[in-house]
């Protein structure tokens, strides 16, 4: 997590307003807080709220007695992870510490930059500062590691030859653009978006491929529109989730606040999102249906989170952040249902250790490939 980030989730600590999945979050951090992490915070402020972090990681700490979950589903396989520090009970006696030949460390911010004359910036390793001016906006990597691009006199552009700009995320990274209009996006990794420098008088359009969390900035006159391969969501100022991986066979789109209308490329259907609800576009088919709006923006929040997901969909996941493959030498254990949380900066083996400690399945790690077996 960067410094906003942090600072955010300690405010929201201290007001009493974090989720369960915001304070596991924080408590991982804490956990592995070095002072040379470069992490400022006020001193008031870290010695209030680093104080009560750690008093109720002590309070966690303690033994708790075994729960047995969902005991009439043979089939569920159970992944508890409270948080670094506590302890993890399952339904069986806890296993010894499992050990990898090697291990991997989780994503970053890691991005490729690509301006409108072909130039490419690797944004993992270029210095904080202006990167570039183009027709009139300057392009900006912040200190938080970030993307902004600030226009130079605050206006639209009336013509069509406004240059146009894509970041690609690789498989390991992540990254936050923040467009001229005040429009901010995270992206995922394995991800790639596509927006001009600044927006037409008409529209804002961007170009999305793989999964994105759009926090879009009110303009009743210039609605914004985010096109996939296989639809188009046009809001006016919302935030919601996009994923449209071509790897996977339906693209999906949250909404947690505002309204959006999603429609099909090809019949040109149209649905209106309401705050709550999910689409789903599978074989040309739309449907909308109540969504899990914390599992679909986990990954944004610095979480895996796993509700009833097939181990197939999980390691499709945790191939992606932390850039490795991913071969299952069964094909049935693709089926395989998991239900759990843990910090996706956390190494690999964490999260592979916890899957493995319910005892349905195990994991070879060699350089970065996985083998998960029986």
């Amino acid at each position: 997590m960067d410094n906003k980030q942090i600072k955010e989730l300690f405010q929201k600590y201290e007001e009493g307003t974090c989720t369960e999945k915001e304070v596991a979050l924080l408590e991982t951090w804490y956990l592995n807080w070095k002072p040379d992490d470069q992490i400022i915070l006020p001193d008031n402020f870290v010695e209030h709220s680093v104080n009560k972090v750690w008093t109720r990681l002590q309070e966690v700490a303690k033994p708790k007695p075994i729960i047995k979950m969902w005991p009439s589903i043979a089939a569920a396989v159970i992944l508890l992870l409270v948080s670094v520090g506590s302890y993890i009970y399952l339904t069986k006696s806890k296993p010894q510490q499992i050990s990898y030949s090697n291990d991997v460390a989780p994503g970053g911010n890691k991005a490729i930059l690509t301006l409108a004359d072909g130039r490419k910036i690797s944004l993992t390793d270029t210095k904080v500062g202006n990167l570039a001016q183009q027709a009139g906006t300057n392009i900006i990597k912040t200190a938080d590691g970030e993307l902004t691009y600030r226009n130079l006199d605050g206006s639209v552009r009336n013509d069509t030859n406004t240059p146009y700009n894509k970041i690609e995320i690789p498989f390991g990274g992540q990254y936050q653009v923040n467009l001229p209009d005040g429009t901010r996006i995270w992206l995922n990794a394995g991800s790639s978006l596509r927006y001009p420098t600044r927006f037409s008088v008409k529209e804002r359009k961007v170009e999305l491929s793989g999964e994105a969390y759009f926090e879009v900035a009110k303009n009743k006159a210039l609605p914004f529109r985010v096109l996939t391969g296989k639809q188009v969501v046009e809001v006016l100022g919302t935030h919601f989730n996009v994923k449209a991986y071509i790897d996977e066979p339906a693209v999906k789109t949250t909404l947690l606040e505002g309204s959006v209308k999603v429609t099909e490329n090809q019949s040109s259907v149209s649905k209106l999102l309401k705050p709550g609800q999910q689409s789903v576009l599978a074989n040309n088919n739309l449907k909308i249906s109540e969504a899990d709006t914390e599992e679909a923006v986990a990954w944004k929040n610095g979480l895996f989170l796993f509700n009833d997901q097939n181990l197939d969909e999980i390691m499709l996941q945790v191939s992606r952040w932390y850039g490795v493959t991913v071969v299952f030498n069964d094909s049935s254990l693709k089926k395989q249902i998991f239900s759990g949380s843990i910090s996706r900066f956390q190494n690999i083996s964490q999260l592979l250790e916890v899957l493995e400690s319910t005892g349905s399945v195990h994991f070879k790690v060699e350089g970065r490939g996985i083998t998960v077996m029986q």
